[in-house]
C-alpha cells in the first residue's frame, strides 16, 4: 500500500496513454531484435548446409565423369584394335590397317562402336593420337588433375593419360616414367614406331568383352 492508501497495481493501471505506449515499444523492438539474430543464424545455417552438399555434388560428378573416361577411353582402343586385326581379311577393300578417323570404327558393315564418344570430361571430341594418318588412340584435352589417383596412376592431368594400342592390357598409359617406379620404362610405345602385332582387345570396364557388329 502506498501513503495515500492506493496499491502499486491500482497506480500501474492508472499510468499514462504515452507510458503505456513507450512500454510496448520497448517490448516490440526486443521482440524484433531476438527475430532478426534467429533469422541471421537459420541463414548463416542453410548457406553453410548449401556450400557442404555442393561440394559433395561436385566429388561425385567428376568420379561419375572419371568411371565413364576409363569407359569409353577402353572402349574405343579395344575397337582400334579390333579394327586393326581384321585388315588381313579386309585390305582388299581397307588401305590401313588402323583407322583414319573414328568415324569409321561405326560403319558397316561391320561397326566396332556404337558411336563416336565424346571426352566426358570436357564434353568435346577426344584428342587423337595418330601415327602419321592412323589412328592409335585417344586422351582427354583436359588439364586438370584426377581425383582418382590408383586408376589414373598419379597422373598430374587427365590429358597425360592416353587409351592407345600396344598399352598394357586393360589399363591406360601414361607417357614418361612409371611415378611407383621411375627406373622402370613407360608402359605406352613410342609413337611413331610401326607396330609389331596387334593385341587382342580386353574387356571394357562397362563389363562387354566385345561389341555387336
Amino acid at each position: 500500500m502506498s501513503p495515500n492508501g492506493i496499491s502499486r497495481d491500482r497506480m500501474n493501471d492508472n499510468e499514462s496513454p504515452i507510458q503505456h505506449a513507450g512500454t510496448q515499444a520497448q517490448r516490440l523492438r526486443n521482440q524484433r531484435g531476438v527475430t532478426y539474430v534467429v533469422v541471421m543464424f537459420v541463414i548463416v545455417l542453410m548457406g553453410v548446409s548449401l556450400t557442404v552438399v555442393g561440394k559433395q555434388w561436385t566429388v561425385v560428378k567428376k568420379r561419375d565423369q572419371e568411371a565413364e573416361l576409363m569407359f569409353r577411353g577402353t572402349r574405343i582402343k579395344t575397337a582400334i584394335e579390333r579394327y586393326a586385326a581384321d585388315y588381313e581379311v579386309m585390305k582388299a577393300t581397307r588401305p590401313n590397317r588402323y583407322p583414319l578417323s573414328l568415324e569409321q570404327l561405326t560403319q558397316k558393315p561391320k561397326r566396332y562402336l556404337p558411336v563416336v564418344y565424346k571426352d566426358p570430361i570436357t564434353g568435346q571430341d577426344f584428342e587423337l593420337i595418330k601415327v602419321g594418318a592412323e589412328i592409335r588412340g585417344v586422351k582427354s584435352r583436359s588439364k586438370e588433375q584426377p581425383l582418382e589417383q590408383v586408376q589414373f596412376k598419379n597422373a598430374a592431368a587427365y590429358n597425360q593419360v592416353t587409351f592407345q594400342v600396344e598399352g598394357t592390357a586393360g589399363q591406360p598409359c601414361i607417357p614418361g616414367p612409371n611415378p611407383l617406379n621411375p627406373f622402370a620404362p613407360s608402359n605406352c610405345p613410342p609413337v611413331g614406331t610401326p607396330p609389331s602385332g596387334v593385341a587382342q582387345g580386353p574387356q571394357s570396364p562397362g563389363g562387354t568383352s566385345g561389341l555387336p557388329p
